[in-house]
């Protein structure tokens, strides 16, 4: 994958977000969260294209976590009960009220729910030590043979599979979003051809 398809798949993106309309509260709430994870796929890669390498697996945390969001959605209507009890425990929480965790699902267990536990295993694992700067994440991005380095650039491989990553899930999440939407057209057809091209949903 590369930048010249980041920027094919972005024009995509916009193509089919000016044709895209909700009807229900679940249709709104799927097409905030595609709008989410591609959002916060389009800050990585500008991230990588000015080499700030350091923040990008941070945001694509994120950006898988919308995505699980995503799914949980898109295959069971009442998950936005579930979304809606988050905000209404942070409020409990700002306001100095009781609250339980224990209401929330765990974060596996979306996973689990959106058929992605493959990926919590796997890809999820692998950015949540990057986001906590455990040793190896300091190795990789903040030191140049033992040396201590700022700013400096990652190796071809780590980008292009960083640029991979970011392109499957931002295409599997507009084609998950837009076919719920039911969105047709030569549009899908060319964001299907390249989340194809990316790796489907392996993420790698």
């Amino acid at each position: 994958m590369s930048h010249a398809t980041w920027k094919e798949l972005n024009q995509l993106r916009y193509d089919a977000f000016s044709t895209i309309f909700h009807e229900s509260l679940q249709e709104k709430y799927v097409a905030l969260l595609m709008t989410r994870v591609t959002e916060l796929c389009h800050d990585a890669i500008e991230l990588i294209e000015h080499n700030r390498y350091a923040s990008v697996p941070i945001i694509m945390r994120s950006a898988l976590e919308s995505y699980v969001d995503l799914m949980c959605l898109i295959k069971d209507p009442e998950y936005i009960k579930e979304m809606n009890k988050s905000f209404e425990i942070y409020n409990l929480k700002v306001n100095g009220q009781k609250h339980s965790k224990k209401e929330l699902k765990k974060i596996w267990e979306k996973f689990s729910l959106a058929e992605e536990s493959v990926t919590y295993n796997g890809l999820y694992a692998d950015l949540c030590r990057s986001a906590h700067g455990n040793i190896e994440t300091l190795i990789r991005d903040h030191s140049i043979e033992e040396k201590i380095s700022i700013g400096h650039k990652l190796s071809l491989s780590s980008e292009k599979l960083y640029l991979n990553q970011i392109i499957t899930l931002a295409a599997t999440s507009l084609v998950e979003g837009l076919q719920f939407l039911k969105h047709t057209g030569v549009t899908l057809d060319k964001i299907i051809k390249i989340q194809g091209l990316a790796g489907s949903a392996n993420y790698a």
